[in-house]
């Protein structure tokens, strides 16, 4: 496990969003709604190798890891979103599914959310 973060670690301002779906209207489909939960501080590091079997990879898909203040109420259809600026001014907007989650030591001080880098633009 990672050394305890601090607050000062949480550098990254993010969004947390619950993602209900729902049958779409006029086809076959489903359609997923961007709710927005709060506004929180975060650290994102990216993860190492995912585990593979031969060629197949075996386990859910983890590219990064989130550390937030811990939080009750996330849940599988919980997303994490951040938006950045380069020095250039163009925005950059990631979304991460979260996976699954965890909290330090049983202490409900920090949450740790493993989660996929969903989209990019």
């Amino acid at each position: 496990m990672q050394d305890e973060p601090t607050i000062g670690s949480l550098r990254w301002r993010v969004t947390l969003l619950r993602r209900p779906q729902a049958p779409e209207v006029d086809g076959p489909g489903i359609t997923e709604t961007e709710v927005p939960i709060t506004d929180c501080w975060a650290d994102i590091q990216p993860t190492g190798a995912l585990t593979f079997y031969g060629s197949t990879q075996v386990d859910t898909p983890v590219t990064h890891r989130i550390t937030i203040r811990w939080r009750a109420g996330l849940d599988f259809t919980s997303a994490v979103k951040r938006l950045t600026r380069g020095p250039d001014g163009v925005e950059r907007t990631e979304v991460f599914r979260v996976r699954r989650q965890m909290d330090r030591q049983g202490r409900k001080r920090w949450l740790i959310l493993e989660a996929e880098l969903e989209r990019q633009a």
